[in-house]
């Protein structure tokens, strides 16, 4: 183990990539991998909210006569979710190109910035911000 750790570690200071960038990059990775599993769990959550209402309507003792009202077909959140969970996915993907390009960068002594990644992120989340409040005013 440590045999394999001073070959890195004699690895990185033959580069030209200076560590704080490498860390840096690293961090930002690590974010957006935090973000797509934030996506996940949120899309799973959407999606299996409907599994929930039926749990707490079978443990409440309600009227038997009671109907609730929906205004909002249940295959909204499922496919709402399902979206969420894919875009969680395709990111977690992404993120490994976004690492990869930004060490060529690095190893040539360039810079590039991918802001389209994060316009396309902010778009998506408000997006989705957006569905749920809407959802939430359409409900009764």
């Amino acid at each position: 183990m440590m045999l394999k750790q001073k070959k890195e570690l004699k690895k990185l200071e033959e580069s030209e990539i200076d560590p704080k960038n490498l860390m840096a990059i690293e961090r930002a990775t690590t974010a957006l991998i935090g973000t797509s599993i934030s996506l996940i769990i949120l899309g799973f959550v959407i999606e299996k909210f409907e599994l929930f209402l039926n749990l707490i309507n079978v443990k409440t003792p309600i009227q038997k006569t009671a109907v609730v009202q929906q205004n909002l077909p249940i295959s909204f959140y499922n496919t709402m979710g399902l979206v969420i969970v894919g875009a969680g996915i395709i990111l977690a993907l992404y993120t490994y190109r976004y690492y990869t390009n930004w060490i060529k960068h690095l190893e040539n002594n360039t810079i590039d910035t991918d802001k389209q990644i994060y316009f396309v992120l902010s778009v998506f989340v408000a997006l989705i911000g957006v569905a749920l409040f809407v959802s939430m005013l359409l409900l009764p």
